[in-house]
């Protein structure tokens, strides 16, 4: 369980430590209480899986990172969540506000291996589980419970922790693997396989500045747009549409770190029907508008 805490000391260099589970005998899982002020933090290759919640947050501030190649932003408020599986390779995090208390749950392989060992097939926990921003209250519950523990230690800590571990580990396969959608022997019951699935956003990534429909979408994935509709939710966990615009959100987002385009333009490229719209999905998803956004680097 040693290295679980060495990966967060060499992922957080400037983040003070407010709390840690090292030493209390806890089984399954590690935690870390830590205060992060405003930076960039270094590249890393994730040597744990990691899922990290907000517990005080900022008002305005975003967290901004790339994993594997997949930008993704999101207002660091409190009760944010992220989920970063081991592998993932790290290239830019960035921080643009202080975040007073974040908890940093890492899993170890075991955990997930013995998952495995019930499951039809060994159980993937690669980047397609890299997520940010997740809404999912279940995994937010049991976070809250770690972090009660973490602060004031119970006489059954250690054993409840373990139960927690894989309380967590089985409910993320389930939510964000494809073993969401199969039985013991592979049944099918309602979700795209994790092959159609990428095929289909790697379509929507290349053609996020088109005008996209569903039943574009299914096609590629060989499925009638109904069929490919509900499959999708219950994969992704939301429509296809509201996919398509957070992915155009975060698009927008790189064009406003990154470019010279005025409001309008990216507006345009992002293919929202005009500025006012663009500053409303924005203000939906992160909390204020493109141009407060851009002033804000």
């Amino acid at each position: 369980m040693t290295s679980l805490y060495d990966h967060g000391a060499q992922k957080f260099p400037d983040a003070g430590l407010l709390a840690s589970s090292l030493g209390r005998g806890w089984g399954g899982l590690a935690a870390e209480l830590r205060t992060h002020p405003a930076c960039d933090i270094p590249d890393i290759c994730s040597r744990q899986t990691e899922i990290t919640f907000a517990v005080r947050g900022t008002g305005g501030g975003m967290v901004e990172r790339r994993g594997n190649g997949r930008f993704q932003a999101t207002p660091s408020r409190s009760g944010a969540l992220w989920l970063c599986p081991k592998g993932v390779n790290e290239d830019q995090i960035r921080l643009t506000e202080a975040i007073p208390e974040v908890l940093h749950v890492y899993i170890p392989d075991d955990q997930i291996d013995a998952l495995s060992g019930l499951a039809s097939r060994p159980v993937a926990f690669d980047e397609n589980i890299y997520r940010a921003g997740l809404e999912d209250e279940f995994v937010r519950q049991i976070c809250v419970r770690i972090l009660g523990e973490l602060r004031e230690e119970t006489a059954g800590g250690s054993l409840l922790m373990e139960h927690l571990a894989s309380v967590l580990v089985t409910h993320i396969s389930g939510s964000y693997t494809d073993h969401c959608i199969e039985k013991r022997g592979g049944g099918i019951v309602g979700a795209l396989d994790q092959r159609r699935l990428k095929r289909v956003q790697d379509y929507i990534e290349d053609n996020l500045e088109t005008d996209l429909t569903v039943a574009e979408i299914a096609s590629v994935a060989c499925l009638s747009r109904y069929h490919f509709a509900r499959a999708f939710r219950t994969a992704v966990g939301e429509s296809p549409n509201s996919y398509i615009g957070s992915r155009r959100i975060n698009r927008a987002l790189s064009l406003l770190s990154s470019s010279e385009m005025s409001l309008v333009e990216i507006a345009f490229v992002c293919r929202f029907s005009s500025q006012a719209a663009f500053a409303r999905a924005f203000r939906r998803q992160l909390g204020k508008t493109p141009g407060e956004y851009r002033r804000s680097r």
